[in-house]
């Protein structure tokens, strides 16, 4: 198996069945033209392990509940604000789970992927809500064999045993500043063996520490990691943008760091006009801009660059909106997923 990349085949110690199988499929690749993708991309989600970090699919319908219980993001662009507003049931119940506490945990999944600055609900406004979207997650079912509730089972007067399986899905709806719906769909996810060792999120309010490790705590993470999936892709890329630091002689320094911009990349000044902000939502709808220069990058730092005019028509001051010239780049998925064998993730 040398020079197979890790990220596809993470383990050196795999069954000769197993190394037989995936040869065929590196041969399948290979004649697809998908194995330089697969060795080279640079994907925008992987699936953590003890073992294992794999690039996943643009679908994670093949893809297991113990895979996406941790994922890490490599989105560099620009990004948008999401509002998350929790929503009941029709039924009236979250089997025993706090409605707002489910809410915290979508809102660090959303916070994780980079591609979102998260708003609880209660600041929505035209400061917090360009290039805006509203999240609303109905709590569909949220129900474990024993407990009801998700509880810390050795604390309190909460002393029953830990559920043998944990079975949940989230309703979650996604609306655009203008009101369209691009997500509105369930996520389901069900665990009979929680995976070990596996730590979880920090303490979010409402929750207890320990319930990452018991099923309903793991299945209630792979469900919103999964409808978090399905939402960064839908909102899709976003170019980088920032504003202009200061203007001086044909030199612009802008906020955009070596995470969004590299030496080369070209550059749009513009000035803002008036912001149209919805009067239902209180989400910005946008507003007019007039394109002041073109500017090439001459120098990156980690938290700034420096770029040169290459062409104007007014001149760039503070506070002048930056964007990348181009458009930004697609979002890359691993061309198939590959479960792991025992041991191996």
């Amino acid at each position: 198996m040398t020079g197979v990349p890790r990220d596809v085949f993470p383990s050196a110690r795999v069954p000769p069945s197993r190394v037989a199988v995936r040869m065929v499929v590196r041969a399948a690749m290979l004649s697809l033209g998908l194995w330089a993708t697969a060795a080279a991309a640079d994907y925008l989600v992987h699936a953590v392990g003890e073992q294992a970090r794999l690039p996943l699919p643009e679908s994670l319908d093949g893809v297991a509940p113990q895979y996406l219980l941790e994922l890490d993001w490599s989105y560099r662009g620009g990004r948008s604000t999401i509002e998350v507003r929790p929503v009941e049931d029709a039924t009236g119940s979250a089997g025993g789970a706090p409605v707002a506490a489910i809410r915290t945990v979508v809102a660090e999944a959303l916070r994780r992927t980079g591609r979102f600055d998260v708003s609880d609900g209660e600041s929505a406004g035209e400061g917090s809500t360009v290039d805006g979207h509203v999240l609303q997650v109905t709590v569909a079912t949220y129900r474990a064999e024993a407990p009801a509730r998700v509880v810390n089972p050795r604390s309190g007067a909460a002393r029953r045993p830990q559920a043998a399986t944990g079975n949940v899905a989230l309703r979650m709806r996604l609306a655009d500043a203008a009101g369209t719906v691009l997500v509105a769909d369930r996520f389901d996810a069900v665990v009979e063996r929680p995976r070990s060792g596996f730590a979880g999120h920090s303490a979010l309010q409402g929750l207890p520490p320990d319930v990452w490790r018991t099923p309903v705590g793991q299945a209630l993470l792979a469900a919103v990691n999964r409808g978090t999936f399905r939402i960064v892709n839908a909102v899709g890329p976003l170019s980088p943008s920032g504003r202009v630091v200061k203007a001086e002689e044909g030199r612009v320094w802008v906020n955009l760091g070596s995470a969004s911009v590299a030496v080369g990349d070209a550059l749009v000044v513009a000035a803002e006009g008036d912001v149209l902000v919805d009067p239902e939502t209180g989400l910005s709808l946008g507003g007019s801009t007039v394109e002041l220069a073109r500017l090439n990058v001459v120098e990156v730092q980690a938290r700034f660059s420096v770029a040169e005019t290459v062409s104007a028509t007014g001149t760039p001051s503070r506070g002048d909106s930056v964007t990348l010239a181009e458009p930004p780049a697609r979002f890359e998925f691993a061309p198939l997923w590959d479960a792991p064998g025992e041991g191996e993730f």
